[in-house]
């Protein structure tokens, strides 16, 4: 596909219904995720060969930090070529695309669906007393 005027990688995460992580994994020639040029030729990853890719949200399995690092608003070029890499990497890598989310307990990130199972052991101990 090539990027017209006005094209942003994550409008068109969106408009195939895939990730913003694979769209990125599939294209590892983008260096920095907000800076693709008119003209410029992407790939658009099918999304049944990537675990976790097809989905009407284009940011899901993105960390807060990894969205404040792409944030527009973020001048550091360094902090979004460092966030588009990180994301091509853990798509590569076969890393689970979903969000980590703090601990109260610890302050520590914890992939989402182990917490909740976490969670669903503590409410089942807790039913038991």
């Amino acid at each position: 596909m090539k990027i017209k005027s006005g094209d942003t990688l994550s409008q068109i995460a969106k408009n195939k219904g895939i990730t913003l992580k694979s769209l990125l994994a599939a294209n590892p020639s983008i260096k920095n995720a907000n800076q693709i040029k008119v003209g410029q030729t992407i790939k658009i990853p099918e999304s049944k060969k990537l675990s976790g890719s097809a989905s009407d949200n284009p940011y899901k399995g993105m960390t807060r930090t990894q969205m404040n690092q792409m944030d527009i608003k973020n001048k550091s070029d360094r902090a979004q070529r460092s966030a588009t890499r990180g994301m091509q990497t853990q798509v590569k890598a076969g890393a689970q695309t979903t969000p980590t989310k703090k601990n109260k307990n610890t302050g520590s990130s914890m992939n989402m669906s182990k917490f909740e199972e976490m969670k669903q052991k503590m409410i089942a101990k807790r039913k038991k007393k």
